[in-house]
């Protein structure tokens, strides 16, 4: 696709309900599409916080195990916890706490990337999406700082172990 384009494109970590027969896990998959594929990857942040209470595993682990070099940009959004062990990527819903703790590592160890607020329905008032704009601003300048204050290092290399 990408030749046929003449461009590079992106594909996103989707959330998945069921993986009956897999082969490889969720970040196996993942690498070796980017790989094999030679593309680029949109971070859906809310995608990776699904998964891993639907399929328990550690999402900062698994933020860790992505090829960073290779983000072009990301997604945040909300979700609905249908049960305990049961979370829908609906983007129907506010960010929660665990979702922005998991953009904030990403910043941290991938640096800053161009990021969307995604919500499809359910929409608040105008005021209430744009302080959650605002929020990853803050993250991004909080990051973007810490950039800056290392010399303005920028050679892909994580902020953090």
């Amino acid at each position: 696709v990408q030749d046929m384009l003449g461009e590079r494109i992106a594909l996103e970590n989707v959330s998945y309900y069921a993986a009956p027969g897999a082969e490889l896990s969720e970040i196996e998959f993942i690498n070796a599409v980017l790989t094999e594929a030679d593309c680029d990857l949109l971070l859906d942040v809310n995608n990776v916080y699904v998964n891993s209470v639907n399929h328990r595993y550690d999402p900062v682990d698994f933020l860790r195990k992505l090829p960073g070099e290779r983000i072009a940009y990301g997604h945040i959004a909300g979700h609905l916890n249908e049960a305990e062990d049961l979370v829908v990527d609906t983007h129907g819903a506010s960010v929660i706490n665990d979702v922005w703790d998991l953009l904030d590592r990403a910043y941290e160890f991938f640096g800053v990337f161009p990021t969307l607020l995604e919500r499809d329905f359910n929409l608040p008032p105008v005021e209430e999406l744009l302080d959650e704009v605002r929020q990853i601003t803050a993250l991004q300048t909080k990051w973007n700082r810490v950039q800056q204050a290392d010399g303005g290092r920028d050679d892909g290399s994580r902020y953090s172990a």
